[in-house]
């Protein structure tokens, strides 16, 4: 029976249809609807056009799209009024453009020829830059891969910095949202799923590998996802692992702590200092908040930030097109290179780079009498290991998962899905063990890499490990800062999977993005450990089997040691 609230029927495939007048949304800009742009293998892909009201000859900014062209029309008649030409196409089989989509799969190529197009044409001088954010941002980074010697610049926000670990299976475990993703983008033109679809009820089908077709859809590539856990030469073939080497463009980037790409969307950053060539590493500049993904705020989850997170992209996108694009001496080549969100102290930095580099690493080791299990329990953060092992322990079961609260997910899914959320209703979970450190006597700055070290065991040959790295405010109020996941098979590489002998310790290694959090003089650190995060991940069944292809499931009997013998602890840099 599928898992429907309104019937399917009520879904409408508009037709495409061709403007051919030349139309203005604006009289101060001309506009070419509907523009047809060849590509290599004969497919038209259709754009939108807004151009300056002069004619002549302008540096191009193009945005690829999967979510409708008109989508575009704002960043079109803005930048156009400021003497650039803006091209919104939409992607291959999406909108009025033809061929069949699949996501990602011809982003490389079809990039390239629209690059090389729009350098060609009569009103363009040449040069173009990339723009867009999500998935907007992904494409930009894919055809960036290829040679493309008109590409002349990028500005990228809220997206990974490749399509496996940071998209679709972060710590080997899939993203749910993903599912929902493919749901909307499941005919030509966007969807709205909530509109008809038991949401709830279709996030907890099993197999997960059957969820869409059990609501009515077929989505290849999404299907190709679920037969590829592990990362394989389908992958590979995408083409796109960070920062590529040969990038020697400006870059301007975006993003949030509280993004869903949060912790990719960083490596792009740092890949590109760490990476990329002079021009790029000069160039580049990053704009940080505490939002969510493509949300500026004030209020993200339950926490208002106020309106000083409000902040105005474009005119600071425009001064850096102008300067280093146009060549304008506007004086943003002296502009901070790194305007960041500092957590804690809630307050704007500018900086001349990030992580800062007199941050000092530090180790704050897992202890407690072993009974870390809920806040109420003994479970402590400190700067020195226990003198004696003890060990923690709590039950997993699948069929009561615990619940994502807060954190960088798709926002409007599941109530309390994202964003800032007092963490204090989860830690009453026996299934959740809790690690706090004593208070801070003075403010403590942790910024940067934020990963965490356990030794676990556990009786399935297969489970999940999740961890939350929290603040703690004397009032009680827990803040979630990050987190993440790893699937036990992948502890040691996410291309050769390892299933675990049920009871041996094993080391695991979670990678927890990135903060830049303030500890305020009273605060406390902590740290959650448990199995799950529901509806964020497909649930880890625990029998070894393909978790997205499983209907069966295992209660899983989870240990984490701590000690001299088993030096679990969470890696932070302060200063």
């Amino acid at each position: 029976m599928r898992i429907l609230a309104k019937a399917a029927a009520t879904i409408l495939l508009l037709p495409a249809f061709a403007l051919t007048a030349q139309t203005s949304p604006d009289p101060n800009i001309r506009m070419l609807p509907n523009v047809s742009v060849p590509m290599r293998d004969g497919v038209i892909l259709a754009a939108d056009v807004y151009l300056p009201a002069e004619s002549g000859r302008y540096p191009v900014l193009l945005e690829r799209s999967p979510y409708g062209k008109a989508g575009g029309k704002g960043e079109g008649i803005y930048f156009a009024k400021h003497g650039y030409v803006v091209v919104v196409q939409d992607t291959r089989g999406r909108y009025d453009s033809d061929g069949v989509w699949y996501a990602f799969a011809h982003e490389p190529g079809d990039g390239q020829d629209t690059i090389a197009w729009a350098a060609r044409q009569s009103w363009s001088n040449g040069k173009v830059v990339t723009i867009g954010g999500s998935y907007n941002a992904m494409d930009q980074w894919l055809a960036a891969t290829r040679d493309n010697p008109a590409l002349a610049g990028m500005i990228a926000g809220f997206g990974p910095s490749d399509l496996y670990s940071t998209t679709v299976y972060p710590g080997g475990a899939f993203k749910l949202g993903m599912m929902s993703w493919a749901l909307q983008t499941g005919r030509h033109t966007l969807i709205g799923v909530n509109d008809f679809l038991d949401w709830p009820n279709l996030l907890r089908h099993l197999p997960v590998s059957a969820a869409l077709e059990e609501a009515g859809f077929n989505q290849p590539f999404y299907n190709d996802w679920l037969e590829h856990p592990a990362y394989d030469e389908y992958w590979r073939a995408m083409g796109w692992t960070g920062v590529p080497k040969n990038l020697n463009i400006p870059v301007f980037l975006y993003g949030g702590w509280y993004d869903l790409f949060q912790k990719g969307a960083m490596q792009d950053f740092l890949g590109v200092e760490g990476g990329a060539g002079p021009a790029a590493r000069s160039a580049e500049r990053l704009i940080w908040g505490p939002w969510g993904h493509g949300r500026y705020g004030p209020v993200i989850g339950d926490m208002d930030f106020g309106k000083q997170i409000v902040v105005e992209v474009r005119p600071r996108e425009l001064r850096w097109l102008d300067h280093y694009i146009r060549g304008v001496e506007n004086g943003a080549e002296h502009d901070a290179r790194v305007d960041l969100f500092v957590l804690g102290r809630n307050q704007w930095k500018q900086l001349p780079d990030w992580p800062p580099p007199d941050a000092k690493l530090v180790h704050f080791y897992l202890g407690g009498n072993g009974h870390a299990n809920t806040l109420s329990g003994d479970g402590a953060l400190a700067a020195t290991a226990p003198s004696k092992d003890s060990a923690d322990r709590f039950i997993y079961d699948p069929a009561n998962p615990v619940p994502t609260h807060g954190g960088g997910y798709s926002p409007g899914l599941v109530p309390g899905l994202w964003g800032v959320r007092d963490q204090r209703p989860v830690e009453d979970r026996s299934d959740v063990l809790v690690y706090t450190s004593a208070p801070f006597t003075h403010d403590v700055e942790a910024v940067g890499s934020v990963i965490v070290h356990l030794f676990a065991s556990s009786d399935a040959r297969d489970t999940d490990w999740t961890v939350k790295i929290c603040d703690v405010a004397p009032s009680g109020y827990v803040m979630n800062l990050t987190d993440a996941i790893l699937r036990a098979r992948y502890r040691q590489s996410f291309e050769n999977p390892e299933l675990m002998t049920p009871g041996e310790v094993y080391e695991f290694t979670l990678d927890a993005g990135f903060t830049d959090n303030v500890f305020l003089a009273g605060h406390r650190l902590r740290l959650e450990i448990s199995s799950s995060s529901f509806p964020a991940y497909a649930r880890n069944t625990n029998t070894g089997n393909q978790p997205e292809k499983d209907s069966n499931l295992q209660i899983a009997h989870q240990t984490i040691y701590h000690g001299p013998g088993h030096a679990s602890y969470l890696e932070l840099h302060v200063r």
